[in-house]
């Protein structure tokens, strides 16, 4: 009778061990799981404040010398910094490397963001600028912009 209720208690405590351990790694995956749908849910209310439209009169030539301008006005609810990080630019296909870029507002001047209903003056270095037709892909936090014109 006394080595059923040891066995007994063993298995019980054996479970006890088992249960914690689950729990214990359950937690861990649950709070992994609730910091991703955070980091989530700020990355999508980003992309949701931000929307941008490119301005420009698509019958007009904004080139001149190898430099496109482009004229982008911020639509959203957020600032967007101004540095050439924020944009990503594909002219005709190729990818504009940050450095050929330069930004400033409508103006010319030098600004640390453009807030909303900001328009500001994108210069691109590119000496790919081909008569005919051509096309601008814009992206900002995932809102994408198309600008196609003729040179």
């Amino acid at each position: 009778m006394a080595s059923e209720s040891v066995s007994s208690l063993i298995l019980f405590i054996a479970s006890l061990v088992v249960a914690a351990g689950v729990a214990g790694t359950l937690t861990t995956g649950v709070q992994r799981v609730s910091s991703s749908i955070d980091e989530g849910s700020l990355d999508t209310a980003q992309q949701i404040r931000t929307d941008v439209e490119i301005v420009n009169d698509p019958g007009r030539d904004y080139t001149s010398g190898g430099q496109l301008t482009l004229y982008v006005k911020n639509t959203g609810t957020q600032g967007i910094l101004n540095k050439s990080e924020s944009f990503d630019i594909v002219f005709n296909g190729q990818f504009v490397q940050n450095s050929d870029i330069t930004i400033s507002d409508a103006n010319g001047n030098d600004i640390e963001a453009f807030r909303e209903g900001d328009v500001a003056e994108i210069e691109i270095q590119s000496p790919d600028i081909a008569s005919g037709d051509n096309r601008v892909f814009l992206t900002v936090n995932s809102d994408e912009e198309v600008l196609e014109f003729r040179t």
